[in-house]
């Protein structure tokens, strides 16, 4: 029987690891799913393991961004249901390469296993403005 608890204060700690590029709560079977299961390289939509998130959407999001200090995203809401989900909005404000802003709302939709890991991600956020970003910052 498992000793994990989900809370609040769990996964916002999980994010703060997640943007540390520390994924030791993340399941090595996890299934990341943004926006649609069609892979889209532009909008950057689709389902990923992992290293194909941090290869495939994270870098090259990353590269087209001004550096900043304290990477990560703001949680403005996180709901806990039962002891394996969570649904959080999240905003992250940063400045494109080209001097615009990116400011964008997700909505996560986060599945833990008994052992406290992450293993299925469901994102919705807005996909235009990852085009914007992709196009518009070489």
């Amino acid at each position: 029987m498992s000793t994990f608890t989900l809370t609040e204060d769990y996964v916002k700690d999980w994010l703060k690891k997640l943007y540390t590029q520390d994924f030791s709560l993340i399941d090595p079977e996890l299934q990341w799913t943004i926006g649609s299961d069609k892979k889209d390289s532009v909008r950057l939509t689709g389902v990923y393991t992992l290293n194909s998130w941090f290869e495939e959407v994270l870098k090259p999001m990353l590269s087209r961004l001004q550096p900043v200090e304290n990477p990560g995203v703001d949680p403005k809401c996180i709901d806990i249901i039962g002891n394996n989900k969570a649904i959080l909005e999240v905003e992250s404000q940063a400045t494109q390469r080209n001097g615009n802003p990116y400011n964008n709302r997700y909505v996560w939709i986060l599945i833990f296993t008994d052992e406290g890991k992450v293993v299925k991600i469901r994102e919705y956020l807005d996909t235009a403005l990852v085009q914007e970003v992709m196009q518009t910052n070489p």
